[in-house]
């Protein structure tokens, strides 16, 4: 290896160690971090002091470093923040990429345009396991993510700057025309967390932890608790675990829609309503819907806020996740029962695919004109006419003028009848071939849970740009009525197979030969 590999894993190194006052790190963190970097890159150790002597001569150390309020004393390590070159002309591009890119009103933008200008590399050879964890590392805090919605068009993942919301007190006013800063009601959390959750219940930071209280409970459930599952799409995302977020969160929604639907049913019928988020003087629990190794159910427990803390306006703190048969039985026992996992179905059959059904119909205008990103380019390419002018990498343009090329492109397809047939024929013909695997493997069809609509539907794998491999799932709603005899189903819109995984987790994990978590999107 040479010196300026050595130098980007220990910036790498730096960045991924947590910060103490002064930009002080606990020595003994960062050597550890700092030989994990270099056994993933060499079979050659490296004699971490000495490289430090050599490659950073300013660098401090501080043998008896003690935090306030703390009894642990250390060795603590430090280099000056304008030695650190590497991470320095890293950040620098990354604040440029971000500031060129076009957000939204609410100065959110698309976390891909990073991908798009070659950094990756840069990132790799610092040691960070993708471009998310470093800028996470190199910002510490400045910027948050969020999921993007599929229903609105948006990215899988979205990045916002905090530092632009910012504004002087009093500099705007509700009548200025001009937005105002987005204030958070409670501290930041964690990522992937969804809004219900977040405002129902408050999850503590572990001690002498800087990993947010979200995902640190996050991990200890999918580390140490529950059933082992993969929850995470690529190595990028490994350590985010957002399809057990997204999974906790979306469960959380559904329990709340079900336990509303309960109360409304039970005093129309004058009796107890028997809800699944319970709560007593003390404390609260839900069920969700996972279990351990020995398929026992896993709850979520909270204890009633105190108000000790002023920050904290969330009426529950999370306490822990665990089984009936924990630690935590005594909190269990004391209420009248265990609360049942989300439900999303009350008829079995809705889980199947009805093969005496007519086929389903097709949206096109919503398909191809809102949607067309999630179809492949390539599927897309073998129907144009020659010489039309196609971008080599559209998901590297800034959101608006992506928007607009697609946007033509779904126009000029719909003006040209060569290729929309081309296209339209090619899509029936994978659909006829789905349609008679669901007829040989019933399995074939995945049932889906519709967050925003509160409605269960079913998932078909479609091959469109290679025959043995699936691109896109399509979406279908089952409308039946025995005494009219109607029974149809609609195709209501195509998903890329992430967000596919992601809504059919929620029911339960696919047992299925073509989605899996693993699997990359569509576009």
């Amino acid at each position: 290896m040479t010196n300026f590999d050595i130098k980007a894993l220990i910036e790498g190194a730096y960045a991924q160690t947590p910060t103490l006052p002064g930009f002080w790190l606990k020595y003994d963190e960062f050597r550890e971090k700092f030989n994990e970097l270099i056994a993933s890159h060499s079979d050659i150790p490296v004699d971490v002091e000495k490289v430090l002597s050599e490659l950073y001569p300013d660098s401090s150390f501080m043998e008896q470093y003690q935090l306030q309020g703390s009894e642990d004393v250390f060795r603590a390590f430090r280099i000056a923040p304008n030695k650190l070159v590497i991470q320095r002309d890293l950040k620098k591009k990354i604040e440029a990429i971000l500031r060129e890119a076009t957000g939204d009103s609410d100065g959110w933008k698309n976390f891909a345009v990073i991908g798009a200008k070659g950094l990756k590399p840069e990132i790799l050879a610092m040691g960070f396991i993708g471009i998310r964890q470093a800028v996470e590392c190199l910002f510490r805090g400045r910027f948050e993510f969020r999921s993007g919605d599929p229903t609105k068009h948006e990215a899988p993942v979205l990045i916002r700057d905090k530092k632009e919301l910012s504004t002087p007190p009093d500099a705007t006013s509700a009548f200025s025309g001009v937005k105002q800063e987005r204030v958070r009601k409670n501290p930041k959390q964690g990522s992937f967390i969804g809004d219900a959750i977040d405002a129902f219940a408050y999850f503590p930071r572990p001690k002498n932890s800087t990993t947010y209280g979200w995902d640190a409970a996050i991990n200890e459930l999918a580390t140490n608790l529950a059933l082992e599952e993969r929850w995470y799409y690529s190595e990028e995302d490994k350590q985010k675990k957002p399809i057990l977020k997204n999974y906790l969160s979306y469960t959380f929604e559904r329990l709340q829609f079900e336990d509303a639907e309960e109360t409304r049913k039970a005093a129309e019928e004058n009796r107890d309503a028997i809800l699944k988020i319970l709560v007593n003087e003390e404390h609260a629990l839900f069920n969700t819907g996972l279990v351990n190794n020995i398929y026992e159910p896993i709850y979520a427990f909270f204890k009633k806020n105190d108000g000790s803390n002023p920050v904290v306006s969330q009426p529950w703190i999370f306490i822990a996740f665990g089984t009936a048969n924990s630690y935590y039985q005594n909190i269990i026992t004391d209420f009248p029962y265990r609360p049942k996992r989300a439900q999303y179905f009350t008829d079995s059959s809705d889980l199947f695919y009805d093969t005496n059904a007519a086929i389903p119909t097709l949206n096109w205008e919503h398909f191809i004109k809102d949607n067309i990103e999630r179809l492949p380019l390539g599927f897309v390419k073998k129907g144009a006419p020659e010489g039309y002018p196609f971008y080599d990498d559209p998901d590297s343009l800034p959101r608006p003028q992506r928007q607009a090329y697609f946007k033509k492109m779904a126009d000029d397809i719909f003006e040209d009848d060569d290729w929309m047939q081309f296209l339209t024929t090619k899509f029936k013909n994978a659909l006829n071939i789905t349609l008679s695997r669901v007829a040989w493997n019933y399995k074939t069809a995945i049932p889906v849970y519709y967050v925003e609509k509160h409605q269960l539907s079913l998932l078909l794998p479609l091959a469109l740009e290679k025959k043995d491999v699936i691109d896109v799932a399509l979406v279908v709603e089952h409308k039946v009525n025995k005494e009219k005899k109607i029974n149809n189903y609609v195709g209501r819109t195509i998903f890329t197979l992430q967000m596919a995984y992601s809504n059919a987790r929620l029911i339960t994990r696919p047992d299925s030969d073509w989605l899996m978590a693993d699997m990359n999107p569509s576009k």
